[in-house]
């Protein structure tokens, strides 16, 4: 990951500090590592009382204005979550805890988007899927997938990266210290649109494990980019919970 060069700011051809641009040469890696599309709604938890209660006033000023304003901090900020579910996952997904899943705000197992499977030569290949709780895991949009692979000898960290290079937007990767064997990022923000969205890709072993982490904050009256740093580090924190017990 280290060829290419640093560059720093936020903007779309600006990655955030600590971020590369692809090294010219990347090969088209082996088909397998499909990039999900992206996924749907929004929800919340801090309280917005003072914000409320701020537009409430403009709405008794402002009349219609003041209405429209505040119909539309209400839908941004709506808890879009789903009543805490009690779905059994595969027994793997109980690597990541409790705590790396509530900083992830995703504490909501997906039964229907996990699943386990073998895939011949002793090979495995098992995936956890976390939402948001309503009422719990607060405003925006926050989705979580663990990919877990194992007996995958032949399977270079740099493929797979390079596989999530070729996606929508305009993705931005680093290599990542002190994570499995090997371990890089890559991060897509929309320039169009506050959805981001990371993976992050871990080898351990001949065990590939492949963290795709996605959302978006709610803002005061439209969607709003996560900021990078924490969203890298709630989805680092789910890869590590799950490789420190492999």
């Amino acid at each position: 990951m280290s060829g290419s060069p640093g560059l720093t700011g936020e903007t779309v051809n600006q990655p955030p500090h600590g971020w590369q641009q692809p090294p010219p040469g990347w090969q088209q890696p082996p088909p397998g590592y499909g990039y999900p599309p992206p996924p749907p709604p929004l929800p919340p938890k801090k309280s917005k009382a003072p914000l409320i209660i701020l537009l409430i006033i403009g709405l008794l000023v402002l009349g219609g204005g003041g209405a429209v304003a505040l119909v539309l901090y209400l839908d941004v900020n709506k808890d879009g979550g789903d009543p805490k579910r009690a779905d059994k996952l595969p027994a793997l997904c109980g690597n990541v805890s409790e705590a790396a899943l509530a900083k992830a705000r995703v504490t909501n197992p997906d039964g229907l988007g996990s699943s386990e499977l073998d895939e011949g030569e002793n090979s495995k290949r098992t995936i956890c899927e976390w939402s948001q709780t309503k009422g719990v895991d607060g405003t925006g949009y926050r989705r979580a997938t663990v990919y877990v692979t194992t007996n995958l000898n032949d399977t270079d960290v740099n493929e797979i990266v390079a596989d999530h290079m070729k996606t929508r937007g305009v993705p931005v990767q680093k290599s990542l210290d002190g994570l499995g064997d090997k371990a890089a990022a890559v991060l897509v923000r929309e320039d169009d649109s506050a959805i981001t969205d990371i993976w992050i890709i871990v080898r351990k072993g001949s065990t590939v494990v492949q963290v795709d982490y996605t959302g978006w904050d709610a803002g005061v009256f439209t969607n709003t980019k996560p900021d990078v740093p924490e969203f890298e580090a709630a989805a680092r924190g789910l890869a590590e919970a799950m490789v420190a017990k492999l």
